[in-house]
């Protein structure tokens, strides 16, 4: 089993936040386009966090053992850093080993995010740093920060490209199961300044006709952040 938690959430913004967007808000995108992708390779998933709803740590981690967790699950916490870097990261637990953190970074870099560093951290106490690596049963336990909120090219990237980071992800967790990995049926596409229709046509060698049908357009005009449905 998969158990993804999307960081933050209600009255918890999280710190990795901007003018663009809040941290609990992309953290939810990220694990949403996810929980569907694993859905669809027929690989069995939870969600810690349905809907933008506060959980202090307690409840996080109760949400985790209500959900049934044992040693063979694998759990990800999606989140957004801040701190003037760049980068992403992979914080995974002092009871795991680096076999499916490495492989989901090395996918996350061909997908285009920069890795800043793959680790473990420990607490004074000698156990994770991090509660929700602390305080949970999974040996493949992780917090993924998918780039610095403070930092514009991560920025763009987390406005427009969080669907090919997200996938990249599904990928390296379906390849580490050893599940067959297809693709999704579409791209998703996120619109960014200056695209035309003709531009994200040509891009994806396909036709305006095809975009708009697809998406149900019934004229050329689009605006950043629009998402779109690409089929090839």
């Amino acid at each position: 089993m998969v158990i993804l938690d999307a960081g933050h959430g209600g009255y918890d913004p999280g710190g990795g936040s901007n003018n663009s967007f809040k941290e609990k808000n992309k953290a939810k995108e990220i694990t949403d386009y996810q929980y569907q992708r694993f859905k669809d390779l027929g690989i069995d998933v939870v969600l810690t966090r349905v809907g933008d709803e506060t959980l202090s740590p307690s409840n996080r981690i109760k949400r985790v053992a209500q959900i049934g967790a044992s040693s063979n699950d694998i759990l990800i916490s999606n989140h957004i850093n801040s701190g003037g870097s760049a980068g992403g990261e992979i914080i995974y637990t002092l009871r795991g080993n680096g076999a499916l953190p490495l492989k989901i970074a090395d996918n996350l870099k061909n997908a285009g995010l920069p890795i800043r560093n793959v680790y473990q951290r420990m607490g004074n106490t000698g156990k994770d740093y991090y509660f929700i690596l602390r305080n949970t049963t999974p040996l493949n336990a992780m917090i993924i920060e998918y780039g610095f909120a403070d930092n514009l090219n991560d920025t763009y990237r987390l406005i427009y490209d969080y669907p090919n980071l997200a996938e990249a992800v599904v990928k390296a967790v379906a390849e580490y199961l050893n599940v067959p990995y297809k693709p999704p049926l579409y791209k998703t596409y996120i619109v960014k300044p200056n695209d035309t229709i003709f531009k994200i046509a040509n891009k994806f060698n396909t036709t305006v006709d095809s975009v708009k049908k697809n998406n149900n357009l019934k004229t050329s005009i689009i605006f950043p952040g629009d998402i779109l449905k690409i089929y090839s």
